[in-house]
């Protein structure tokens, strides 16, 4: 089955999602079979998405906490690679062999968020 990319792609920045496309190919060949469940994000779905097992007091001091089944993101908003269709997030039966695939072509992954890929250096990028 490959990667599936859906919608994800559109919106992402052209270059990533062009490599995007490559790790997609690259998965087919390999037989590997996975999601893409999450591409660029507004601020208002980050800042959503960020309030998820946060308190208003953590929110407002930017608490990071372990990823998981309470938390979704650790990036507030305007923070979040995503925000600038520099990430996508990887769900199914070949997740971390894709993951791993990412990284050896030379995407960047996140410790801790056993799903997210990245444009590497994504922060000198937009500035940040």
């Amino acid at each position: 089955m490959a990667l599936s990319t859906g919608l994800y792609l559109s919106g992402l920045w052209p270059p990533f999602a062009e490599a995007v496309r490559y790790l997609s190919a690259y998965a087919s060949y390999l037989n590997l079979e996975a999601s893409i469940v999450s591409g660029r994000r507004s601020n208002e779905e980050q800042a959503k998405r960020y309030a998820i097992g946060r308190t208003l007091d953590e929110i407002r001091r930017q608490v990071s906490k372990r990823i998981g089944i309470d938390v979704d993101t650790n990036a507030p908003p305007g923070h979040s690679a995503h925000n600038y269709g520099l990430a996508i997030d990887v769900e199914g039966r070949d997740q971390a062999r894709i993951l791993s695939l990412a990284k050896q072509i030379g995407f960047e992954l996140v410790t801790g968020d056993p799903a997210h890929i990245q444009w590497p250096g994504w922060r000198t990028l937009v500035g940040l």
